[in-house]
């Protein structure tokens, strides 16, 4: 376990702690204050039979008894050392000032409005979203809202287990998604979960009829998923214990959702991720290294940290953050960049171009691959480019 993941286990132990104080310290004081007013009730009672300051001294000594004070005190006590406790755990699970591990960026605001309410209209949240570009005086809020508002009309529709809309939106777009390999097989994972609801609700002759209007085009290339959904009317009532009880998962729904959204976002030239949310979240991972990385600069590398076009070392952010391929030369152990791209030699081992340039010490002579005993020059080096990696800017 690292040692983040140890200090925000041992703040999550301290609050649990606190909590069980409270509620002690909390049944304590509800005793405690029944006590006393049972007591107070019984020297009311006895102030009709015997003197005023019978009563009162009798009430006096049996409070002193009873302890209250120093109770209460020990159990307040006892409350503020777990918060205080709880709060040193806290100040080692969470830094306080993260800006030691930031730099000045120069953002565009209309660009980073534009960001931020997309994430809202992607999210659902339009009230909010209206708010925010109405005090940023954003002048497209409307264009950036609409699309998203159409997506989450049929999404609430499919959680309501309603997929017209969406049939109908597919139907709509059909030419678009057929251009996007992603989209293969989307509009038959509709119709195939429309024909399972319909079984569902209406019977095996009303999903029979469903199918021979709708699956006819799916024929050729859904044949064996069409043949087991027709097998599965012979079980209509038993499908739970037949070898199609998979089709009564409610998780194709969630399934329908994630995917509908997806092919959405992608008509629209958005990510399926918020963007937002997924920078959010890279940050979130790396900044524990970051700020053991600023904690250690001092002096003029303090300059250079801020200013430095790249991290002086790597980060791993997990294979959730990976979106395109990217090149490490084996020699530098440094990725590729715009500047320093990766280069192919003769003999097909591949290294950046500035790694070629130290080992040749200069831009005409020859050198010996440092894999293998064939030679080149620079000049005979290819730049190369993979197929799914973006300008390496």
């Amino acid at each position: 376990m690292s040692n983040e993941s140890s200090a925000l286990a041992s703040a999550a132990t301290e609050a649990d702690r606190v909590v069980k104080r409270q509620k002690i310290c909390s049944t304590k004081f509800a005793d405690a204050v029944d006590g006393l007013l049972a007591a107070v009730n019984d020297s009311r009672n006895r102030l009709q039979d015997d003197s005023t300051e019978n009563a009162l001294n009798d009430l006096k000594q049996h409070v002193t008894q009873l302890g209250v004070s120093s109770e209460l005190h020990d159990q307040t006590k006892q409350l503020h050392g777990a918060i205080a406790k709880l709060g040193k755990a806290l100040e080692k699970a969470f830094v306080p000032d993260i800006c030691k591990a930031t730099r000045p960026v120069e953002f565009d605001q209309d660009t980073l409005n534009q960001v931020v309410a997309e994430h809202l209209f992607h999210e659902g949240r339009f009230a909010v979203g209206e708010k925010f570009i109405q005090e940023a005086g954003m002048a497209n809020g409307e264009s950036l809202k609409k699309p998203f508002e159409a997506m989450h009309q049929v999404l609430k529709e499919i959680r309501a287990h309603n997929l017209e809309p969406a049939l109908h939106w597919v139907e709509e777009h059909r030419q678009e998604l057929q251009r996007q390999p992603q989209a293969k097989g989307f509009e038959f994972k509709l119709y195939r979960l429309s024909f399972l609801n319909t079984l569902q609700q209406q019977g095996h002759k009303a999903a029979l009829q469903y199918a021979r209007q709708h699956f006819a085009r799916f024929k050729d290339s859904n044949m064996p998923e069409i043949q087991r959904l027709m097998g599965s009317l012979c079980y209509t009532r038993r499908q739970s214990s037949s070898p199609y009880a998979e089709f009564n998962s409610p998780a194709q729904w969630d399934d329908v959702d994630h995917e509908f959204t997806r092919q959405c976002c992608g008509l629209l030239g958005q990510a399926y991720e918020s963007p937002l949310l997924v920078c959010v979240a890279a940050g979130s991972v790396a900044l524990p290294t970051l700020l053991k990385l600023a904690s250690k600069v001092v002096g003029p590398q303090q300059h250079e940290f801020k200013t430095a076009p790249q991290l002086t070392v790597p980060l791993e952010l997990g294979k959730e953050f990976i979106f395109h391929s990217t090149f490490a030369c084996p020699v530098s152990r440094e990725q590729s960049t715009a500047e320093n791209p990766p280069k192919m030699l003769p003999c097909g081992h591949v290294l950046a171009s500035q790694s070629i340039l130290k080992i040749a010490r200069g831009s005409v002579r020859t050198f010996k691959c440092p894999y293998c005993p064939a030679e080149a020059t620079p000049q005979t080096c290819r730049e190369i480019h993979f197929p799914d990696l973006a300008p390496l800017a």
